[in-house]
């Protein structure tokens, strides 16, 4: 009999914690703990040099079409912290801050002369010795970018890393 009445108490118990208010109580906490989890996400960090100090946006434009291109490593443009730096910073101490790079190379008539210059700097501030070039959708690789990437092993030690798409 006793263990009728405590096996009837225990369902009481079920039931009463399985109502609908304790489910929605439930659901909530998981809801609150996803957002403060969200909130807490680390980013990739990516140091891009040869980009204006505020420009980060033609940055994510690129890793977002990488992303849609099915390119896991590129994940997506939330999940990266684009942080521009100047190429005669103290490059050495970043280093060890960061461990992904990138060199924006521009498209304008000046681009090679103006990349060059800024690998240079990186080169002679202890700067990354690999970097991914970033650059705008449609940049063929033959020209500009191969010629970068020569010049960038043979003068100065850099591997400069060109995606296909």
């Amino acid at each position: 009999m006793r263990q009728a009445q405590a096996l009837e108490a225990s369902e009481a118990d079920a039931r009463a914690v399985d109502a609908p208010v304790a489910d929605a109580h439930v659901a909530n906490a998981h809801v609150a703990d996803a957002h403060v989890a969200d909130a807490h996400v680390a980013k990739i960090p990516l140091a891009v040099v040869g980009l204006g100090s505020k420009q980060r946006e033609p940055v994510i434009a690129r890793l977002d079409e990488w992303s849609r291109l099915g390119r896991r490593w590129a994940a997506t443009p939330e999940s990266w912290e684009v942080v521009p730096v100047d190429a005669d910073a103290p490059l050495q101490a970043l280093c060890a801050r960061y461990s992904r790079w990138a060199l924006w190379v521009r498209s304008d008539a000046e681009a090679f002369a103006a990349m060059y210059r800024t690998l240079r700097l990186v080169s002679e501030h202890q700067g990354p010795k690999r970097l991914l070039a970033l650059h705008e959708p449609g940049l063929p690789r033959a020209g500009l970018l191969e010629n970068l990437r020569a010049a960038a092993t043979a003068y100065l030690g850099i591997e400069l890393l060109l995606l296909a798409r």
